[in-house]
């Protein structure tokens, strides 16, 4: 996980260096929402897990160059359920997740273009959750993402897909696999 931490940080400070000349001019920024699947990769203790649709809501900034950074600040919502023990636990999560990403557009045109990003997310957790018996969800996590995208004039498509690098609970070996979709306006 070490390694894989060095290599985001190292394309996120390359991105920045490199677009370390940009004019306020050359930012855009706009607003998303969305719905996510989650589909939690747990241990063998866990039983009759299910998967089940959330939502985001946020902001971001990106910059106009070709090699772009983009960060972001999302707020999401989503519900787990699985059992332990023939226990039943059904938590639901409020998390702030920032994804910082570094991305290139592949085809760019006056009103539209299509492009792909990858890089890390930090997710925080607003509310605590039980795992297993005493023990709680942990607060912060990390990921890593691959996200493809489109932009139609002001509008945009995201279609991103979430890797946990970090344990969501070390009790129940749980890491996030997360799909999301959505859509955003640029201002």
């Amino acid at each position: 996980m070490k390694n894989q931490l060095k290599l985001a940080v190292l394309l996120i400070g390359g991105a920045v260096c490199y677009n370390q000349n940009v004019n306020a001019q050359e930012l855009e920024y706009g607003v998303k929402l969305g719905a996510t699947y989650q589909f939690p990769n747990y241990g063998n203790m866990v039983k009759g897990k299910e998967s089940k649709i959330g939502a985001q809501a946020g902001a971001f900034l990106r910059t106009a160059n070709q090699i772009y950074f983009q960060p972001e600040v999302l707020f999401s919502m989503y519900k787990s359920s699985y059992s332990v023990e023939n226990t039943k636990y059904d938590p639901t999560f409020y998390q702030v997740n920032v994804p910082l990403q570094v991305g290139y557009k592949f085809l760019e045109e006056d009103q539209w273009n299509l492009r792909a990003s990858i890089g890390p997310q930090v997710n925080y957790n607003l509310k605590s959750n039980k795992a297993v018996g005493n023990s709680d969800y942990k607060d912060l996590t990390f990921d890593g993402l691959i996200n493809v995208g489109v932009d139609l004039k002001q509008f945009t498509i995201d279609l991103r897909y979430n890797q946990g690098l970090s344990k969501t609970s070390d009790e129940l070996d749980a890491k996030n696999n997360v799909l999301g979709l959505s859509v955003g306006y640029k201002f």
